[in-house]
């Protein structure tokens, strides 16, 4: 784009200039035309003038004519009346001629000849009006009243052709001027139309190129923007199943073999591979999660949930942990009539829960962590509205760094993350996925006595109450179940998994093998990788969909994947997978996947919905 940058101020610039330009034409415009109007006016009233000096030295040419041949008769009176008032309709047109500012406005002929020293007309029509006077003088005799009548009648006379030839040469220049005016009005018009050339040419012509310029530039930006961020989710998208690949070779070969006979070293060994694992899992956890809430991708499936059960789940994930530390870790619910069922997205409320307790965990080394439940006013269209508080004895944090703690990659002081670990992505997940709830989250602390988090949020009422029970016994299936993975590490931990569950499996390394095993050996449910070679796991399922077409038993396939996207499991929904199941895969995983297809194969680890039927 052009060097100039397109800003507020710049835009009004440039309009006021356009503005400016088009108001200096309009004023310019008048301006003309206001000069022709005024001459055309001077020469009307200058005309005016002259005309009225005619018409009373008429009348008064005729009542001297009666006057000079009956002075004494009663005509004379009546004549000796209108003398008076044409001679004083005369003296005041000769009072506004012989000014010199009205002398000045004349035309030049109408100048020269009011100007000229011998025979001067307005000399000679003082002359009349002073013999008037005498004329109408009653104490005059008769005699100086006829001679001043007959002198006075004789000049008038005289005066006649000679202000008709001023008021010709005015009527001759009021049309002039008339005519100029018209010449002043198309000028005017040329300059109003130059001005809006001038401010098109040189002001909205260039702001448009400047506008267009700019959001061609925003446009291809956005769309630079747009494929940057498609890249990173490709990018995020592969990433996390190469690396979710190997993790899952490593987590579920740690969980078969803990399941095995260890000494307590071995043991050891295998919680520090499984706790090692899980943090590297967070770790991408928390980058997809940030991937997926910067792109507005963040799935919030509304659905009923005890919010208590949910808080002592959480608090019983990190309780390990904390005994390992001394720490006791405890929830505490306010009372309440209405209950704790409720309606939100249980997902998201979970992640933001997992990662405050998880925190509280991590840098607390002694002391107590308390999660509070309770019911706050909602506010203005809300049902209900919930207070979460996190408290911990941990190490605090300091007043400068509260403003910036829910930022991306940031810690309360760099040596917390060399001590104590991680990233600095969980508070900003949990900013995120707060306001992603309508929530607010914010934190009090003091440095060195601990910190509370505090999360306040809307929800719904629950339409009904679902209570979920959950055992750790041994569950045994006694299914026929078809593992179809190209990875043999994979298939090692499915195989391993599934015949601890007491199943029988077969193993497929792509998706021809899965078809062909799935209409021979008629398996009970398929466990179905999505990404394979020679035929990927989506059109396997649909292979599998359309040979089984028509058949009253449908055959569960559940699709594994390391890719953790929501598009992803819609993709496996949408070719007839039954479920979909995030690697890496667990034995608790994969067992309430296997309860969800064969609710009765133990009666132990049921689920009762309070409003089935």
């Amino acid at each position: 784009m052009s060097s100039i940058r397109i800003t507020r101020r710049y835009l009004r610039w440039r309009n006021g200039i356009a503005l400016s330009i088009v108001l200096a034409a309009a004023v310019t415009a008048m301006w003309v035309t206001m000069i022709g109007r005024d001459t055309v006016a001077i020469r009307n009233q200058n005309t005016a003038s002259v005309d009225t000096v005619l018409l009373s030295l008429s009348e008064l040419s005729m009542a001297f004519q009666e006057l000079r041949i009956s002075p004494s008769s009663q005509r004379a009176v009546n004549s000796r009346a209108h003398v008076r008032r044409a001679a004083h309709a005369a003296k005041e047109a000769a009072e506004t001629i012989s000014s010199e500012a009205t002398l000045k406005t004349f035309s030049p002929e109408g100048q020269g000849i009011l100007r000229r020293d011998a025979m001067n007309p307005m000399l000679e029509l003082e002359d009349v009006l002073f013999l008037a006077s005498v004329a109408v003088d009653p104490r005059r005799s008769q005699n100086d009243v006829t001679r001043a009548a007959g002198m006075a009648g004789d000049l008038a006379m005289r005066l006649l052709p000679i202000f008709n030839r001023i008021k010709q040469a005015e009527l001759a220049a009021a049309e002039e001027a008339a005519d100029k005016q018209v010449t002043y009005g198309i000028i005017a018009l040329f300059i109003t139309v130059l001005g809006i050339g001038l401010a098109a040419r040189f002001v909205h012509v260039p702001m448009e190129r400047f506008v267009i310029r700019a959001q061609s530039e925003i446009e291809h930006n956005r769309r630079k923007a747009e494929a940057a961020s498609e890249a990173k989710s490709m990018f995020l998208a592969t990433m996390s199943h190469e690396i979710r690949t190997p993790l899952n070779g490593v987590l579920g070969l740690a969980d078969v073999l803990k399941d095995t006979r260890l000494d307590s070293d071995q043991a050891r060994m295998v919680s520090m591979i499984q706790s090692s694992g899980q943090a590297l899992l967070q770790l991408i956890n928390d980058v997809l999660d940030l991937a997926k809430i910067e792109a507005g991708k963040i799935d919030l499936n509304l659905e009923d949930f005890d919010v208590h059960a949910m808080c002592q789940e959480t608090a019983e994930l990190f309780s390990g942990q904390a005994a390992k530390k001394g720490v006791t870790l405890t929830v505490h619910a306010a009372p309440t009539e209405e209950g704790w069922h409720v309606r939100s997205a249980p997902q998201a409320l979970r992640q933001v829960l997992a990662n405050l307790v998880g925190n509280a965990v991590k840098f607390t080394e002694q002391g107590a962590i308390e999660v509070h439940l309770e019911d706050i006013a909602p506010k203005n269209g809300e049902e209900r509205r919930l207070r979460i508080a996190v408290k911990d004895d941990g190490i605090g944090i300091a007043p400068s760094a509260l403003e910036r703690i829910f930022e991306q990659f940031e810690q309360a002081d760099s040596s917390t993350t060399t001590e104590f670990g991680g990233t600095g992505l969980g508070l900003s997940i949990v900013q995120r996925m707060s306001e992603a709830l309508e929530g607010e989250i914010h934190v009090e602390s003091v440095l060195g006595e601990g910190a509370e988090f505090v999360l306040e949020l809307p929800v719904g009422r629950a339409v009904c109450d679902v209570v979920e029970t959950r055992t750790t016994d041994v569950v045994s299936f006694g299914k026929r179940v078809l593992v179809a993975d190209d990875n043999r590490v994979n298939q090692l931990v499915a195989r391993k998994i599934v015949e601890s569950l007491g199943c029988e499996v077969a193993l497929a390394s792509n998706g021809h093998e899965a078809v062909d095993m799935a209409a021979k050996w008629t398996p009970d449910i398929v466990l179905m990788d999505v990404r394979m070679p020679l035929m990927d796991g989506l059109q396997a399922t649909r292979v599998i969909r359309a040979d089984h077409a028509g058949q009253d038993i449908t055959v569960p396939i559940v699709g594994l994947s390391a890719n953790a996207l929501a598009e992803h499991r819609e993709e496996a929904e949408a070719a007839g997978m039954s479920g979909y199941l995030q690697k890496p895969v667990t034995r608790a995983a994969l067992i309430s996947e296997l309860l969800r297809h064969f609710p009765d194969a133990s009666k132990e680890m049921q689920r009762n919905d309070a409003c089935a039927g």
